[in-house]
């Protein structure tokens, strides 16, 4: 699909800000506008899986968009949760969205790989530690601290 009409953004910066966005009359309802954008083809995608299995299957958050991005993207690059033995297996794991593994360009089994952020059904968001990563973003030299504490440490 060359775009996807979207009607939430007429009027917004994106006609300034964005101009390969393109406003048209909605064919089906012509005093509705309507955006146009093009789709986006990201490099590189990092995305987290409820488990996998060792041919870069994945069973992701039907929450979440990653199934989408991972299909958009020429690299994809996931860590799960864990690694289960067989297809039948990962479907048992629980509810979510099945990506096949010709999808998926690398796969690591990272348990807690998403910490801060949550895992449904596997473990909640760390709101404290959040709160702490956006007072270190407030300036380079605590977000250094922070990367040095938690990345590079």
């Amino acid at each position: 699909m060359p775009f996807m009409p979207v009607a939430g953004h007429v009027g917004s910066d994106y006609e300034r800000l964005r101009p390969e966005f393109r406003v048209i009359s909605n064919p089906f309802a012509p005093a509705e506008r309507l955006m146009l954008v093009p789709p986006i083809r990201p490099d590189v995608s990092l995305i987290h899986a409820i488990a996998a299995t060792a041919d870069g299957t994945l069973l992701l958050d039907p929450m979440e968009d990653d199934a989408l991005l991972a299909q958009a993207s020429r690299v994809v690059v996931a860590s799960t949760e864990r690694v289960v033995g067989s297809l039948d297996e990962l479907r048992l794991v629980g509810d979510g969205v099945i990506l096949p593994g010709i999808h998926v360009t690398a796969l690591v089994e990272a348990a807690g790989g998403a910490r801060p952020t949550l895992v449904r059904g596997v473990y909640p968001a760390d709101a404290r530690h959040l709160e702490e990563y956006v007072a270190a973003a407030a300036d380079d030299a605590s977000f250094k601290r922070y990367l040095d504490r938690y990345v590079h440490g």
